[in-house]
């Protein structure tokens, strides 16, 4: 019995002792229950917290990684650390921690510095052009490419500026010696200055020397110019009477002078020797254009237009016993081309049935391939033909005529046949006192020149001497 009751307390112990077990298990487990379900809420909570700071995928981000690697280093959260890192990058770029980065890329887009967007390479458009911001400067690269580019820039600024500062420092040194060497010309000048105005005021006193014996000078000059003055007039009256004397005389050879002419035309019109008077042969023909071709040219002193009479012989020349008259030609002809040794000439005229054959003879009565022309030679001539007419080539002129088998003499006298005359001299306006002696010579060279030109034309008006200007000139010699 006793140990019947023993063995139900044990067992009531040990039900009750379960019992208790249980009930503090079911008041644990509600208890951790409601832990549990506050620490899920709470859990939740703050993983909703963590998302609106960091995604589940950008956990993973490595930069996001290193950034909480160097937060905790530092003791910090990544947001604190993160928060750090804005505050010092605001205060370094815009003086604020508190700026946004709206807010700091809001004031970088209202700075215009055109010094940096000059180290950008930008350049106005047209004048008064407002630069780029920094935000626009910035926006093709970023801020540091930006800042590397200014660096850069100023770097050449001042490789420039030191570049400049040395040539200064050189230009200054030039300036000073070339002030000290300028200073001393200006010394030297100053000296020369000096001595020049000493010799002035010796040539002064010498200047007023002379003008004194000038003026003494011109009185007795003006003494002489008025006895040269009446002894000119006396003279003047002698050569009145001379010249009165002259022009008699001058009747007086013309009158004989056109008889000699006459005569001497009548005797080179009754030449007895009919081969005397044979000039040339025709070398050939063309009946086609009326031409002919005889066996004289410039050689023989044959000019253009001379007309020959064409006869079948020399014997055909003969003059009539009774008249004296030769007869006429079966043709006549003129020159138009001269030639060295030919010349080609135009038919003017030829009797009909009695046509022009080679072998025909040649003549006129006033041509003499063997006289030697005199002719004299004045005024300016245009030898090489390039439009100025100068005295110089003048000497061309008589080469020309001397070349031709012509004379040149210096005088007109009784047995010149041509004056050659170019154009006149130009005189210019005579020179003052105090021109240079040069200049004197030359108006006095071309006044006498002018006075010759003058007097030989008069003269050979007088005496009836032919007068050819240069184109007739080359048309006596066959040039033309």
């Amino acid at each position: 019995m006793a140990a019947r009751s023993g063995a139900s307390v044990g067992t009531l112990v040990t039900i009750t002792i379960l019992s208790l077990l249980s009930l503090g298990l079911f008041v644990a487990t509600i208890v951790f229950y409601g832990k549990f379900s506050r620490t899920q809420s709470e859990k939740q909570m703050a993983e909703q917290a963590l998302r609106e700071f960091v995604r589940q995928e950008e956990q993973q981000d490595p930069q996001i990684v290193s950034m909480a690697q160097l937060a905790g280093r530092s003791g910090q959260s990544v947001v604190g650390y993160l928060q750090s890192s804005h505050r010092q990058t605001m205060e370094r770029l815009s003086g604020s921690g508190r700026d946004t980065y709206e807010a700091m890329m809001e004031r970088l887009g209202n700075v215009r510095l055109a010094g940096v967007a000059a180290a950008t390479g930008w350049t106005p458009a047209q004048e008064g052009a407002q630069p780029p911001s920094v935000q626009d400067l910035a926006a093709g690269s970023n801020l540091l490419q930006l800042l590397r580019d200014v660096d850069a820039h100023a770097t050449r600024l001042a490789s420039n500026l030191a570049d400049a500062e040395r040539a200064r420092v050189v230009a200054e040194n030039d300036l000073r010696n070339e002030t000290e060497r300028v200073a001393a010309i200006q010394s030297r000048h100053q000296a020369t200055l000096a001595a020049i105005e000493e010799q002035l005021d010796r040539y002064r006193d010498e200047l007023n020397s002379y003008r004194a014996g000038t003026d003494r000078a011109r009185a007795d000059m003006d003494a002489r110019v008025e006895r040269i003055r009446g002894d000119s007039r006396d003279r003047e009256g002698q050569l009145l009477d001379r010249i009165s004397a002259l022009e008699d005389e001058r009747a007086r050879l013309q009158n004989q002078l056109d008889v000699l002419r006459g005569e001497r035309t009548k005797d080179l019109f009754r030449v007895t020797d009919e081969y005397a008077l044979v000039d040339g042969q025709i070398v050939g023909t063309n009946a086609t254009e009326r031409q002919v071709t005889i066996s004289v040219g410039r050689r023989n002193k044959v000019p253009l237009g001379m007309s020959f009479s064409v006869y079948s012989s020399a014997s055909a020349i003969r003059p009539d016993a009774e008249t004296g008259d030769y007869p006429r030609g079966k043709a006549s002809i003129e020159v138009i081309r001269v030639d060295e040794t030919t010349s080609l000439c135009r038919v003017l005229f030829e009797v009909q049935g009695n046509p022009i054959v080679r072998g025909d003879v040649i003549a006129n009565p006033v041509y003499d391939p063997n006289k030697v022309y005199k002719m004299v030679v004045a005024g300016n001539f245009d030898a090489n033909n390039d439009g100025i007419a100068t005295e110089s080539e003048q000497a061309a002129i008589r080469a020309k005529i001397e070349a031709w088998g012509g004379m040149v003499i210096d005088d007109l006298s009784g047995d010149v046949d041509f004056l050659v005359l170019g154009q006149a001299p130009v005189l210019p306006p005579a020179p003052g006192p105090q021109a240079p002696i040069a200049v004197v010579l030359q108006y006095t060279e071309l006044q006498a020149a002018l006075r010759r030109y003058e007097q030989l034309f008069a003269q050979a008006a007088a005496t009836s001497i032919p007068v050819l200007n240069e184109n007739r000139l080359r048309t006596l010699l066959g040039e033309r």
